[in-house]
C-alpha cells in the first residue's frame, strides 16, 4: 500500500511540475521590447600606437616570465621601432613629438641593451627597459602606469648584499 502511495505522490509532483514549468519559463523570457538597449560607452577604437604598446606589454611580460625560469630571450622584436611612426589615439600625442621620440629612442636603446647583455646581468637591464616605459607614461598618458609597474622583475640580492 505504501508503495502505491509513493507512486501516487511522485505522479502528483510530476504533474504539478509539468503544469507550472511552462509558466515559469514564459515569465523568465524577456520581451525584446522591454530589454534596454546598451548605451555606447564612448570608447574609441585602439590606435596603431596603442595596439603596438599592448604587444610590447605582452612581450615584456613574457620576457619577465621567461627570464625568471632561466629561459632564453625571444627573438629581437625589430618591429617595435614602429612606435616612432605609429599613429596615436586621436592622431595626436599627449606630449610634444620631440619628447616622445626621445622616450621612444631611450626605450629602444634599453631593449637593444637587453639583448646585448650577458644572461647573468639581464635582470637589471630588463628593469631599465620597464623603467623606460614608466618614464614616458609618467610624462604622458599615465593610465598604463599601474600595469607597467607590475612588469618589473624582482631583483636578486648580490652575495655581498645578503
Amino acid at each position: 500500500m505504501s508503495k502505491n502511495r509513493d507512486i501516487q505522490r511522485w505522479a502528483a509532483i510530476l504533474a504539478v511540475i509539468s503544469l507550472v514549468a511552462p509558466f515559469i519559463i514564459a515569465c523568465s523570457v524577456a520581451d525584446p521590447a522591454t530589454v534596454p538597449t546598451p548605451v555606447p560607452q564612448g570608447l574609441k577604437p585602439a590606435s596603431e600606437l596603442a595596439l603596438l604598446m599592448r604587444e610590447m606589454t605582452a612581450f615584456t611580460d613574457s620576457t619577465r616570465l621567461r627570464s625568471g625560469r632561466g629561459e632564453e630571450l625571444l627573438p629581437y622584436p625589430a618591429h617595435f621601432d614602429r612606435m616612432l611612426t605609429a599613429t596615436p589615439t586621436d592622431g595626436k600625442l599627449d606630449i610634444d613629438r620631440a619628447s616622445f621620440d626621445a622616450f621612444a629612442h631611450h626605450y629602444l636603446g634599453q631593449l637593444k641593451d637587453l639583448y646585448d647583455t650577458p644572461k647573468a646581468d639581464r635582470q637589471q637591464v630588463f628593469n631599465g627597459t620597464v623603467q623606460a616605459c614608466a618614464n614616458c607614461h609618467a610624462a604622458a598618458c599615465p593610465g598604463p602606469l599601474v600595469r607597467i609597474k607590475k612588469l618589473y622583475a624582482p631583483m636578486e640580492l648580490s652575495p655581498s648584499a645578503k
